[in-house]
């Protein structure tokens, strides 16, 4: 039980460092942009810039944790990151800022690539879905929390206190791996690491239709749901004048509250009505939340509301696409599951990056832009489902 208890720790504590990394410090864009003398696009860019060394990192660390195991990677990522968020803290620019949050990307795809490899390697059977449905609780507040830890940071400690608690996490979290954390994996051989697997394993992958067309729809997918992280902080800090406190409790609350309902609703659904139901289902709500966004921008102009009612409707969706557009992507590559991971969390987190750097090139004096990417974004992985993965299958 104890040893199960600690595992469980490494999983979170790993598991969840790069969605409070990426969204701690969203509150302060705005005072970032007022202390270091920028335009907030240039912020911006410090989201985009950690989300592709994120997605980057994806390719090293899962090919090499099936050559010499989970444990080494996960040392080496974290003391990367303590680097990176050392350089963020003391940044005098927003040059040395984007990169340090290159580097924070780079180590912190160590945990965001190894802690499902580390989930399954430590649990199977009853314990693997009892602890899973802890884990499914857990990320439902850990992650919209950030934001507002973020919040009262800044404002009572300003932007660089939220780069201070990461390098806290950063240290206690090395220190725990270093200290009780033990090689989960049994299946990890240097063989894994010659030329000749790796080119069989992501040429397999690359290959597949099915595998390929579910990465594209979550490349997309999840370039709009980081969207959000983008342009809301100017949105409603910036141009609309809330808090960054009231920011991150509509955050939390918003986002948290809508991810735990739509979970529990996925759960429900899901056995009944199947995988594809949920994904279109949700790809459908998405585009819902994009045309209301729309159409109350021009109705009643831009307000909280106006943003913040879409914004949870779009959650809702997006939440149910994440654990089935998973499965449907892994089913048949469980012999190679690193590899597939690693060029699955790639595509995830390369949308992320992406249409991160997009909406820091948009207008953001409203919410149009960001209305016409949940509309876009929602319809091509729809689109790319039915005639890529669907058609293919049916064949």
């Amino acid at each position: 039980m104890k040893s199960n208890f600690l595992l469980f720790l490494v999983v979170v504590l790993v598991g969840f460092f790069a969605g409070i990394a990426s969204d701690i410090y969203i509150p302060s864009v705005p005072a970032i942009a007022n202390d270091l003398k920028i335009p907030v696009e240039e912020v911006q860019w410090t989201l985009a810039i950690f989300m592709l060394g994120l997605s980057i990192s994806q390719l090293i660390y899962g090919p090499i944790s099936e050559g010499i195991g989970r444990r080494y990677p996960l040392i080496i990522g974290l003391s990367i990151m303590t680097v990176g968020s050392f350089i963020c803290f003391y940044a005098p620019s927003v040059e040395v800022l984007i990169f340090g949050r290159l580097i924070q990307g780079l180590g912190t795809g160590a945990g965001a690539s190894l802690w499902r490899s580390i989930f399954r390697d430590s649990f199977e059977g009853v314990q693997l879905a009892k602890y899973g449905g802890y884990l499914s609780i857990i990320v439902a507040f850990i992650v919209p929390a950030a934001p507002t830890l973020g919040g009262y940071l800044q404002t009572y400690f300003g932007w660089r206190a939220s780069f201070l608690f990461l390098i806290s996490y950063a240290l206690i979290t090395l220190l725990i791996v270093l200290v009780l954390f033990k090689e989960t994996s049994t299946h990890h051989h240097k063989e894994r690491l010659s030329r000749k697997f790796f080119v069989q394993a992501f040429g397999q992958l690359l290959s597949s239709r099915i595998f390929m067309g579910y990465a594209v729809c979550t490349f997309v997918s999840y370039g709009a749901f980081f969207a959000w992280f983008t342009a809301s902080p100017v949105l409603l800090i910036k141009l609309i004048g809330i808090s960054p406190v009231q920011f991150g409790w509509i955050t939390f609350f918003g986002g948290g509250g809508t991810m735990l309902l739509a979970g529990l609703v996925n759960g429900k659904m899901v056995v009944k009505f199947g995988t594809h139901f949920m994904l279109r289902m949700g790809w459908a709500i998405m585009f819902m939340a994009g045309s209301l966004m729309m159409a109350l921008k021009f109705i009643y102009g831009i307000n909280t509301v106006v943003i913040v009612v879409p914004m949870i409707l779009f959650y809702f969706g997006s939440t149910l696409i994440w654990p089935n557009i998973f499965a449907g992507a892994f089913a048949p590559f469980g012999k190679i599951a690193g590899y597939t991971g690693s060029l699955y969390s790639f595509m995830q987190l390369g949308g992320g990056a992406a249409i991160s750097a997009l909406v820091s090139y948009l207008p953001d004096t409203n919410q149009v832009p960001l209305a016409l990417i949940f509309m876009v974004c929602s319809a091509l992985s729809w689109i790319v489902f039915e005639f890529v993965v669907i058609s293919k299958k049916s064949a």
